[in-house]
């Protein structure tokens, strides 16, 4: 398969997406962050998105806070979640 070919999971853009998802959806805390992301009424979308984004990247490296492997895969994951895909499909 050509790299530059996209590929999709599940009817998500790809697994990273599927898998924020499917976290956000299922675990409490999560679930709430999602929420609050949501109901954000002057946000336009992408707002909420990167708003959400930066609210678990803030996790994240509170998780991990020195470098190593671990670390750089989970940013290098973390960095192909299409976050305005996630607000989009839990505002319907």
């Amino acid at each position: 398969m050509n790299v530059a070919e996209v590929q999709t999971y599940n009817g998500w853009s790809n697994h990273e997406t599927w898998l924020a998802n499917l976290w956000l959806t299922n675990d409490e805390v999560s679930y709430q962050l999602l929420q609050e992301a949501l109901a954000k009424d002057t946000y336009r979308d992408y707002e909420k998105a990167e708003w959400l984004e930066m609210m678990l990247r803030y996790e994240l490296d509170d998780e991990i806070d020195e470098p190593c492997l671990w670390q750089d895969l989970l940013q290098s994951a973390f960095g192909r979640i299409d976050w305005s895909e996630i607000i989009a499909v839990n505002q319907e």
